[in-house]
C-alpha cells in the first residue's frame, strides 16, 4: 500500500490537532464571550481529468498498449474520472481574543475519497486564526496541510537492456509521484465602507503574504518547490446584493534545479548531446531540470444575492508562470511560460438556518510546456449542516 506507516501518523498528527482545537473551543464555551458551533459538511465532485493528462496521452493510456503496462506508465491510474466524496468536520469559535478584540477560530479536516483511483485518496486539514483590530480592522493567520496528493506517474529509470542508447517504451521505468504540501498566510483585511443603504453598501481591501512548501517523495524529490507569495484582496459591495471580488497574487517559486533523468531528441539538431556517440530521438540524458519560476495570478469573483437565501457566483482566475531555468537543455523550462485559466459558476442555496446546499461547474484549461495542454471539467454538490 501507497500510505505507509509514516503517512498514517501524520493523518494522526493532524486528527490530534483538530482535536485539541475542538476541545479548547469547548472548555470556553461557557464563557460570556464564546460561541461555539460544530458543523459538518458533504461534498461529491465528478471530474472528467483526474491527472490532468493531455488528449493524446488519455488515448494512450485507453490503448493499454503493452510497453506501458510493462513500464508502469499508467500503474495505478485507474481511470481518468472520477467521484470524490469528500467528508469534513469542522468548528468555529468565537471568543475574546488579543488586545481587546474579538478572536473567530475556523478548523476543519476533510478525507477526499476517490471511488475509482482508491490510491489517489488524501486527508487535509485547515486552520484559520481572525483577531478583531480597531472598529473595521482584523489580522487573519491560515494555515493548511495536504498530505499525500497524487499527481501522476513519471519517468524515474531506464534500463537500455539492447545497448543502442535509444530507450524504447519498453525500458523505460514509471514510477508514482507524490507530495506533500504546507501554507502559511497572513493578511490585514480593513474595512472602509459598511453601509446597507447606499449604492457602494461595502468596501474592504486585504494585503497578504505567506510561506507554503511541497515536498514529493524520494524519486522525485527535485520537483520540490518552496514559495513566497504576497498579493492584494479588494472586496466590493453593491446594493447589499452584488459581491466583487478581486484578487492578485505574486508567486516566486523555488526549485532545486538538481540533475534529473529525461529523454532528448538529439535528432532535432542533429547534436550528441549525452556524448554516447550516437544521434538518437530518446536519447537518456542527465541534465540540471529547474522548474524555478515567478507565478503571477488574477482572480475575479462577482456574486448576487437573488433572494434572502439564494446567491449565484461565477469566477474567473488566470495564472501565468514564467520559468527561470537557465539550462538550454532544459527545453521545458528554459525560456518557457506556462497559462492556466479557470471559469466556475454556481449556486447557493440556505435551506434553513443549520443547512445550506451549493452546486458548482468548473471548467480548467492548462498549458504547460512540460505537462502539456489539457482540460478539465468537474461538477461538485454540497451540503452544509451547522449544529
Amino acid at each position: 500500500m501507497r500510505k505507509n506507516k509514516s503517512h498514517m501518523m501524520r493523518i494522526w498528527a493532524i486528527f490530534c490537532l483538530f482535536l485539541f482545537l475542538s476541545f479548547t473551543a469547548l472548555c470556553h464555551a461557557e464563557d460570556d464571550k464564546s460561541d461555539f458551533k460544530l458543523f459538518t459538511e458533504l461534498d461529491t465532485e465528478y471530474t472528467d481529468n483526474v491527472y490532468g493528462m493531455t488528449d493524446e496521452q488519455i488515448s494512450k493510456m485507453n490503448e493499454n498498449d503493452p510497453d506501458d503496462l510493462l513500464n508502469g506508465r499508467y500503474a495505478d491510474m485507474d481511470s481518468m474520472s472520477d467521484y470524490i466524496i469528500a467528508p469534513r468536520i469542522g468548528i468555529r469559535w468565537d471568543t475574546a481574543g488579543l488586545f481587546g478584540g474579538d478572536l473567530k477560530v475556523s478548523s476543519w479536516l476533510r478525507y477526499n475519497l476517490y471511488t475509482k483511483n482508491s490510491d489517489s485518496s488524501y486527508p487535509e486539514v485547515k486552520v484559520e486564526l481572525k483577531n478583531s483590530a480597531g472598529k473595521k480592522g482584523a489580522v487573519i493567520l491560515e494555515g493548511s496541510f495536504l498530505y499525500g496528493y497524487r499527481k501522476k506517474n513519471y519517468l524515474s529509470a531506464v534500463n537500455d537492456s539492447n545497448g543502442n542508447e535509444n530507450i524504447s517504451g519498453d525500458e523505460r521505468i514509471y514510477s508514482e509521484a507524490t507530495y506533500d504540501e504546507y501554507e502559511f498566510r497572513l493578511g490585514y483585511r480593513h474595512e472602509f465602507i459598511d453601509d446597507k443603504d447606499e449604492i457602494l453598501s461595502g468596501f474592504d481591501i486585504e494585503p497578504f503574504s505567506g510561506y507554503s512548501v511541497r515536498s514529493y517523495n524520494s524519486l522525485f524529490q527535485n520537483r520540490d518547490k518552496d514559495t513566497f507569495f504576497g498579493g492584494l484582496k479588494i472586496g466590493f459591495e453593491f446594493l447589499n446584493k452584488i459581491d466583487l471580488g478581486i484578487t492578485y497574487k505574486y508567486e516566486d517559486v523555488s526549485s532545486p534545479g538538481n540533475t534529473e533523468l529525461i529523454l532528448f531528441d538529439e535528432t532535432i539538431n542533429g547534436e550528441d548531446v549525452n556524448g554516447d556517440g550516437s544521434v538518437r530521438r530518446n536519447a537518456p540524458l542527465y541534465t540540471a531540470i529547474d522548474r524555478s519560476a515567478d507565478r503571477y495570478s488574477f482572480e475575479i469573483t462577482p456574486s448576487v444575492k437573488i433572494t434572502k437565501d439564494i446567491k449565484f457566483f461565477t469566477g474567473y482566475s488566470k495564472r501565468t508562470t514564467e520559468y527561470s531555468s537557465g539550462n538550454s537543455l532544459d527545453l521545458e523550462h528554459f525560456n518557457q511560460k506556462a497559462y492556466r485559466k479557470k471559469y466556475k459558476a454556481g449556486i447557493n442555496y440556505d435551506l434553513s438556518k443549520s443547512l445550506s446546499a451549493e452546486l458548482e461547474y468548473c471548467r480548467t484549461k492548462n498549458q504547460d510546456p512540460e505537462d502539456g495542454t489539457y482540460n478539465e471539467n468537474s461538477y461538485q454538490v454540497g451540503l452544509k449542516y451547522i449544529f
